[in-house]
């Protein structure tokens, strides 16, 4: 099972309403921080992912964006859709009591998401949980190995400062060919091709960038990231035309490179895109890349 990592901005929500109806829900399970005061998105983005079967994990104390207190100010928000979703509460570490106490009170009928460290007294807490969100290099081994329910997550796109900074390939993660042999591991997550810094927008864009993944079956099954990175002219103008420089080297590229993308609607959108030389923004661009990304995941899991 994957477990998609994403903040509730504008385009993520989007990504997923438009996913809900290719994607199985018996892949794929996603997890949505709310960043935005304004929840209706998030409410249509969860009644289309139930219309098909799909039940997210919302965290209902989140730290960033417009809700950085990290108090849980989504349940009541979100009175109406119970069953729709599946409450989540971050966890910052052992001395976070406020967060304790609130899963705590559901009585197990919550997932945990664990950010850093955990101690025994934790572990016991959170082995209630339907299931834990932990990152394997943030906690000990042997409290790993004491941990149920677990899905496996990292911070596996390795983020440039400058999109400029981008080589032609880097490595993603194996997590999804290998999470199986793991202990108590029902699934695995990532933050698809963001970061799982958060930012509420990118500075302004001398290069444009466009990340496609794909499986690398001569590399064990290992994910990769391609980077098309557009010309530079030391300056941010022109972002449409930068956009159409990276979109004509993806294309061809995947033309010169047949059966090494998996085909997906987000691939299509992008030889769409190149056909109308249409800029739709950055933020669509990103969005696209994301559901390249979910899409891509989710083949891999079916064919296994």
């Amino acid at each position: 099972m994957y477990f998609p990592i994403l903040k509730g901005k504008q385009n993520e929500l989007i990504a997923l309403r438009e996913l809900s109806a290719n994607i199985s829900a018996q892949y794929i399970k996603p997890v949505i921080e709310p960043v935005r005061e304004n929840i209706s998105p998030l409410k249509r983005t969860i009644q289309q992912l139930a219309e098909h079967e799909i039940v997210p994990l919302v965290v209902i104390n989140p730290s960033l964006g417009d809700y950085a207190g990290g108090e849980d100010l989504i349940s009541s928000l979100l009175e109406g859709e119970e069953g729709a979703y599946l409450p989540c509460v971050k966890i910052k570490n052992p001395q976070d009591v406020a967060a304790i106490s609130l899963f705590q009170s559901f009585d197990g009928r919550a997932a945990a998401y664990l950010e850093s460290s955990v101690d025994r007294a934790l572990v016991n807490i959170v082995n209630q949980s339907l299931y834990t969100l932990v990152n394997q290099t943030r906690v000990s081994s042997a409290a790993f190995a004491e941990l149920r329910n677990k899905v496996v997550y990292s911070d596996c796109f390795k983020k440039e400062v400058k999109n400029s900074d981008y080589s032609e390939e880097s490595l993603f993660s194996g997590m999804h060919a290998e999470y199986r042999r793991l202990d108590n591991v029902v699934g695995f997550g990532d933050f698809t091709i963001l970061s799982e810094d958060y930012s509420e927008s990118g500075g302004p864009a001398y290069v444009v960038a466009v990340h496609l993944s794909y499986i690398n079956r001569d590399e064990y099954d290992a994910m990769h990231v391609r980077h098309f990175s557009s010309y530079d002219d030391r300056t941010p103008t022109n972002p449409g035309g930068k956009f159409m420089d990276a979109l004509n080297k993806l294309v061809q590229y995947v033309h010169a490179n047949p059966g090494k993308f998996t085909e997906t609607t987000g691939l299509g959108e992008f030889f769409s895109l190149h056909g109308s030389r249409h800029y739709p923004g950055l933020g669509h661009v990103k969005k696209i890349s994301i559901k390249h990304h979910i899409e891509t995941t989710c083949s891999y899991i079916r064919e296994r």
